[in-house]
């Protein structure tokens, strides 16, 4: 009955909150799913301080800065791309999707145009999907997609965090019924 309650639960916020796509969708929110991945992730990520892991309504978020939003756009930074590396080595031990959002706040890269900054953070999350699934890459491309939501998206304004986190790289693990 708990597991019926849950799916009913997942679908309804899935569709009242409208950022429900067709990966999405099949994942919804389970207690045991997120329980289980938010400690194996603690436990990946608890040595390297340039991540935070939180639970999300979407399954596990792990987030970490960026350094440069208009460097980043043109190649990605060393330490960027360690995080990416680092978080990857978690990803491959599990099975569950993920999406990588990257979001920017109003930035002004005068080398590449007259982008908008969405398209900015979009470049920047195509470029990370991309070396998550380079030829040496440890995930499968059905398993990953990417999505550049720019100054749409802020973090949540906490006493901790303050804008911190503006510009930073969320990748969230989805989670789907039956725990997994």
């Amino acid at each position: 009955m708990r597991l019926l309650k849950t799916i009913i639960f997942g679908i309804l916020f899935l569709f009242i909150s409208g950022s429900c796509s067709a990966r999405e969708f099949a994942h919804i929110l389970n207690d045991s799913c997120i329980d289980s991945l938010y400690y194996k992730a603690i436990n990946h990520f608890k040595n390297n301080n340039n991540f935070e892991i939180e639970k999300d309504p979407r399954g596990i978020l792990i987030r970490f800065k960026l350094s440069n939003t208009c460097e980043e756009v043109n190649y990605v930074g060393d330490t960027t791309y360690q995080n990416i590396l680092f978080a990857e080595d978690f990803l491959a031990k599990i099975k569950n999707p993920v999406i990588i959002e990257v979001h920017t706040k109003e930035a002004s890269c005068t080398e590449r145009g007259n982008l908008k900054n969405w398209e900015i953070s979009t470049l920047i999350a195509n470029r990370i999907e991309s070396i998550i699934l380079a030829p040496k890459g440890k995930l499968p491309r059905d398993r990953i997609s990417s999505v550049g939501y720019g100054e749409f998206l802020p973090p949540k304004n906490t006493p901790n965090n303050g804008s911190n986190y503006t510009n930073r790289v969320d990748i969230i693990i989805l989670c789907n019924v039956s725990g997994e």
